[in-house]
């Protein structure tokens, strides 16, 4: 427990400190009180100016963000615009070589169609000299045409 002469000098303490907040205030009332329109009226500029200059730097860091999207989008636009490339690149790619591969397929056909047509008639020929030599044998003579 405290006693009454610390409780008193504790409030006489509070006391003094509030009196020196009400004189501080008190001193910068009248100090504001003495300023003159002119010097009131530049402070007014300089904050309206200190505005001005923040409003501007929003505004630029606006046009800087707005830069930034727009040059993801621009990114972003190209980089589908290349895959879509690559991807139609590809797909040509593989529409050549399928045609490529058939083509090559259509060709040994041929040439495997003709080596046997040629077969077939190199047999067709051996098979009349042999009708011929038949015909020569049985009938004599040679055949007509």
């Amino acid at each position: 427990m405290t006693t009454r002469d610390e409780r008193l000098a504790n409030l006489s303490v509070k006391l003094a400190d509030l009196s020196n907040k009400a004189a501080h205030a008190s001193e910068e009332a009248k100090a504001a009180r003495e300023l003159r329109k002119e010097v009131i009226s530049d402070k007014i500029s300089t904050a309206k100016g200190n505005v001005a200059a923040m409003q501007e730097d929003a505004r630029i860091a606006e046009e800087e963000r707005k830069g930034k999207i727009r040059s993801a989008l621009l990114k972003a636009r190209m980089t589908v615009k290349a895959k879509h490339e690559d991807r139609k690149e590809a797909r040509d790619k593989r529409h050549l070589e399928n045609f490529i591969d058939d083509e090559l397929n259509y060709i040994l056909d041929c040439y495997d169609t003709a080596a046997f047509l040629i077969a077939d008639a190199e047999l067709s020929i051996l098979e009349v000299a042999g009708a011929m030599m038949e015909y020569e044998e049985r009938f004599g003579g040679e055949t007509q045409e």
